[in-house]
């Protein structure tokens, strides 16, 4: 009996402590146990977690060691999921990151001395653009979609852009509109276009479709919310807002219909007037096919005329009205998600607007704050946001003073909705994805060079004297870019010219630092090989850090060649032409040893994510065209590189091959002979349909390789 009476007492004892301040009850998350199964398998039963109360309205976690244990609290699964990524980072030393790993755990997980708190500062953390869902994802399965809604979760985001199965609700719709299966099949773009087709900026490029593909898109969608569901990261649905496909002034001649006008020389769809009775029919087409397949959502994006179009005899601010007051008939309460980009959303379009039901994602505030020159966003409440990059590029850059600066100034603003990362590509320039998403957690925002601190830390393992300097320069060097300017870009991406200013359209090739500082830096960051030797991330870092040194020396190499030319020096020429080749080669090495820098990826997954022959060439030819020509004919000339990648096997069979050409023609011209210059257009829409083959295996050793090319090429 007494033996009884202690067990009871004890169960007593233990339920009471359970329910104290330090309460310990049993795992409330589930979803996010799984979630640390799948990222540290093993480990999952050293952890409880458990729930608290939300800050004032906050998002909040606490983690802290009870019996051994590893608690981490939240009020919700995403908060729960943060406080795993911060005692990972800042207990254990580890990382879990898009590009790069560093997971080196003991078979006992570190115990926290003292217990840790963060509080949200923001209501909502937005995550991913259209352009995303194409300059990366195009391809992705849902193992890929599973890891990076992890890595979201734990990143803090609760609210991000879902659009994939778009292709089946537009399906769905014109067939109950009856239109014809050559109409839908015109609509539809390819798999490399969705971004641009949904932003009204295109329709059918890079297609026909099979339906297979079409399915599978919306088996996809249905998997990837789910799992958002789980995680509670709200959904940013595609909204209706007028857009139908240029075949719907044909098949309905009585409606109202403006044309869309041109995009980069691509024909747009339609907008038909929403004034008009077929907007209304169109529209609850549009939204009851959507819920049949993915329900409702408390969020729609979708821009009027975005990046220009035509706007003659529209109504803009009635248009606008109509348009919200549509997506409130279907979800009552729901939000209009617009992109603050360039002049968009205009202020006729704004006056139509109830501001309680839109939000504005203002997408280059580290840059150019719409915020600040529209009046702090004229009352909407908006998202202060990074784009972070443009084409999915993955020259490393970013603004991080002016990050800290503009957010410390936007975060008196009563309008200010949220933090978020609007990146055309992702798994590129890990640092600039960590830090921002990290800001959110913060309620004094730390100094950059202060952080880096830490970042370092976990991203390798330990701190290190060496890495500490090698970031003290790239902090001064490509992450403080000034503020009128992007990433610098790789001469080898463009085609070949002497007065090149850009690889990509609406950029500059120039460094925008001093490529000696750089260099320096890279000097003290090979000086940690041995230290690190054994991190994922930082041979990733070793890789993109050489990468970068060598786009600097190409630059100056470009730079001789130019001057040789025109001073008529052939021996100049034809040396600086030859240490051109060398340096684009020494590239092609390096980035060869690692999967990230891999062309044969890309090609490979939009093969093997196709179901035909017939439909695994035309998924290559997307792939290709779009980190290439991006199109053919008009869009050609405009978009041409725009996407361009650094990678292996794009290098050796693209870039370099094109640069040989032109090499050879002015060292002709130089030598009098009869030279012409290569149509590199038509050369360049050939390699797009191509179908040879590219390595998915890494070659060579890393830090081996950097220090030859560092000796060899670069410190000289």
């Amino acid at each position: 009996m007494k033996k009884k009476i202690l067990v009871l007492f004890s169960i007593a004892t233990l339920l009471f402590a359970c329910n104290s301040n330090n309460k310990v009850t049993s795992n409330r998350f589930p979803q996010v146990l799984t979630l640390i199964q799948r990222q540290i398998p093993g480990y999952e039963g050293q952890f409880i977690l458990d729930s608290i109360a939300s800050d004032q309205g906050q998002d909040v976690f606490e983690i802290e060691s009870v019996n051994d244990k590893i608690v981490l609290r939240g009020n919700c699964p995403v908060a729960v999921a943060s406080a795993f990524q911060w005692y990972l980072k800042y207990v254990c030393n580890c990382q879990i990151s898009q590009a790069g790993m560093n997971i080196n755990l003991p078979k006992n997980l570190p115990m926290v001395k003292t217990k840790i708190r963060q509080v949200n500062q923001h209501e909502l953390r937005y995550f991913l653009n259209y352009c995303t869902f194409n300059y990366t994802t195009s391809f992705w399965d849902w193992k890929d979609w599973e890891k990076e809604l992890d890595w979201m979760a734990m990143n803090g985001i609760n609210l991000a852009l879902a659009i994939n199965g778009s292709e089946e609700v537009w399906q769905n719709t014109m067939k109950s509109l009856n239109f014809s299966d050559e109409d839908i099949a015109s609509f539809i773009p390819g798999p490399c276009y969705q971004a641009w087709w949904l932003m009204s900026n295109l329709e059918g490029w890079g297609g026909p479709v099979s339906q297979t593909w079409i399915k599978s898109r919306t088996v996809l969608q249905k998997q990837i919310l789910a799992r958002m569901k789980e995680f509670g990261i709200e959904p940013v649905f595609q909204g209706f807002f007028a857009m139908v496909p240029t075949t719907f002034k044909k098949k309905f001649p009585d409606a109202k219909v403006f044309s869309g006008g041109d995009w980069c020389g691509y024909p747009r769809p339609d907008v038909v007037d929403p004034n008009d009775p077929m907007f209304k029919k169109a529209a609850n087409v549009f939204y009851k096919e959507q819920e049949k397949l993915f329900g409702k959502a408390k969020f729609y994006g979708g821009d009027l005329f975005h990046e220009g179009g035509n706007k003659k005899g529209v109504d803009l601010t009635k248009c606008a009205s109509i348009v919200q007051k549509s997506m409130q008939n279907h979800a009552p309460g729901s939000k209009w998600v617009l992109q603050g980009w360039m002049n968009n959303p205009e202020d006729s379009l704004l006056a139509g607007l109830n501001k309680e039901q839109t939000l504005i994602i203002d997408l280059f505030c580290e840059s150019f704050p719409s915020w600040k020159t529209r009046g702090g966003m004229k009352g909407f409440p908006f998202i202060w946001a990074t784009i972070n990059n443009f084409g999915g590029r993955n020259g490393l850059y970013g603004k991080l003073d002016s990050a800290v600066l503009n957010l410390s100034e936007a975060r008196n603003l009563k309008n200010l909705g949220g933090i978020g990362v609007i990146p055309e590509g992702i798994k590129v320039n890990p640092l600039v994805f960590e830090f921002f998403f990290e800001l959110a957690w913060h309620k004094e925002l730390p100094k950059p060079a202060e952080w880096i601190k830490g970042y370092i830390a976990s991203r390798y393992g330990k701190p290190n004297a060496n890495c500490e300097k090698a970031w003290a320069i790239f902090l001064n060097t490509i992450y403080n870019i000034p503020v009128k300017y992007d990433e610098p870009q790789n001469i080898i991406c463009s085609r070949p010219s002497l007065d090149i200013i850009h690889s990509a359209p609406w950029g500059f090739y120039d460094i925008r630092y001093k490529q000696k500082d750089f260099i320096k830096g890279l000097d003290y960051f090979m000086a940690c090989a041995n230290e690190y030797s054994n991190s994922d991330a930082y041979l990733y870092d070793l890789v993109d850090f050489t990468r970068q040194a060598l786009l600097g020396e190409i630059q100056i190499t470009y730079k001789n060649i130019v001057e040789s030319y025109k001073n008529k020096d052939l021996n100049g020429l034809e040396k600086y032409s030859k240490k051109f080749i060398e340096l684009a080669e020494a590239e092609e090495k390096i980035l060869s040893t690692r999967p990230e820098f891999l062309l044969g990826n890309w090609i490979d997954k939009a093969r093997k994510i196709a179901e035909t022959d017939k439909e695994k060439d035309l998924f290559e030819q997307n792939a290709r065209m779009l980190i290439t020509t991006w199109g053919y004919a008009e869009q050609h000339e405009i978009l041409n590189d725009y996407a361009h990648r650094e990678w292996a096997g794009l290098i050796s069979d693209f870039y370099l091959p094109r640069w040989k050409l032109f090499l050879e023609y002015l060292q002709n011209n130089l030598a009098g002979k009869n030279s012409k210059l290569p149509d590199f257009k038509v050369w360049e829409e050939e390699w797009t349909k191509k179908k040879n083959s590219f390595t998915t295996q890494t070659v060579g050793n890393t830090i081996d390789l950097s220090r030859k090319i560092y000796s060899e090429m670069i410190n000289k």
